[in-house]
């Protein structure tokens, strides 16, 4: 007997439980796994597994998606009642008004300080700071810097321009020189 006539003696009992009992038998898991895996069993397989995915993921979106885009909506747009927002408003404003006064206090004591110490008062806007601590030391700092400037200034002009007296010709001074040079010991040049 050939293997045809084998088949054709099975097909005889196609609907018998002892052909399903025997034809169960032969598909095993290993067996079954191997056969999936080769290239017709994916392409019996995939159609599938792509109709449960589909039926999943629609079923996880009537589920879930909305829900997910209210909340990411609400995160990005969360209402806010309208008073709220001209109460912020006010805030802000307040808020601006309390910087513009503690700005013109500020500018109005580095002025008088300028004033008081005979510095440019040009300047005053540049050194008023965010608070009165910062708005002082800005004053010092350029009053140390604007002194030693002018103090420089002075000594080249008078280097440049003047006489230097010597000690050998003090009968040649007369009475404001010596009167100017006893105020100003470190003017005279040894």
């Amino acid at each position: 007997m050939e293997f045809k006539d084998i088949v054709t003696e099975l097909d005889n009992f196609k609907d018998s439980d002892d052909y399903n009992n025997y034809v169960t038998g032969l598909m095993t898991d290993d067996r079954m796994n191997k056969y999936l895996e080769s290239e017709n069993g994916k392409k019996t397989i995939q159609p599938k597994l792509d109709s449960y995915f589909s039926k999943g993921l629609e079923t996880w979106k009537q589920n879930n998606l909305s829900k997910l885009v209210d909340e990411e909506i609400q995160k990005r747009n969360p209402s806010t009642d309208p008073k709220d927002i001209e109460l912020n408003k006010v805030k802000n404003q307040l808020e601006q008004m309390k910087t513009e006064n503690l700005k013109k206090d500020l500018t109005a004591n580095a002025i008088k300080y300028a004033t008081s110490k005979n510095l440019p008062v040009d300047m005053v806007d540049f050194l008023v700071g965010t608070d009165e601590d910062s708005t002082n030391k800005n004053l010092k700092a350029f009053e140390k810097a604007f002194q030693k400037a002018v103090d420089n200034a002075v000594n080249e002009k008078l280097k440049s321009s003047g006489h230097t007296p010597s000690d050998t010709e003090p009968s040649m001074m007369d009475g404001v020189e010596k009167a100017f040079y006893s105020k100003n010991p470190q003017l005279i040049k040894h």
